[in-house]
């Protein structure tokens, strides 16, 4: 979800604001990949990308997103995934955190 939302920064307030105390938030994001030409295929890609994928950025850094938000990351776990064989691997994250 946080790949489509205009503004993360925005979507993870608002998180933040209703998240009751002890509450996690739970993530599986697609991701910027961590291999600089795969980044940089993902930047130029993606004006095209986010229209045709409503709003889909697949270049978004959510980790650090979510950290800059006041969250701290309990779990979280890096992996390729690739839907099928016909698309390339991308870059996800699955895990939760809390906000104190």
């Amino acid at each position: 979800m946080l790949c489509s939302v205009p503004s993360q920064q925005q979507a993870l307030a608002e998180i933040t604001r209703v998240l009751r105390a002890g509450g996690q938030l739970r993530f599986y994001e697609h991701v910027r990949s961590a291999a600089p030409m795969l980044g940089l295929l993902q930047d130029a890609i993606t004006p095209v990308w986010s229209r045709a994928g409503g709003g889909c950025h697949p270049n978004r850094d959510t980790t650090s997103a979510i950290r800059a938000a006041g969250f701290i990351i309990d779990d979280l776990d890096r992996f390729a995934f690739k839907p099928s064989a016909a698309l390339p691997s991308s870059a996800h994250v699955i895990g939760h955190a809390h906000h104190d």
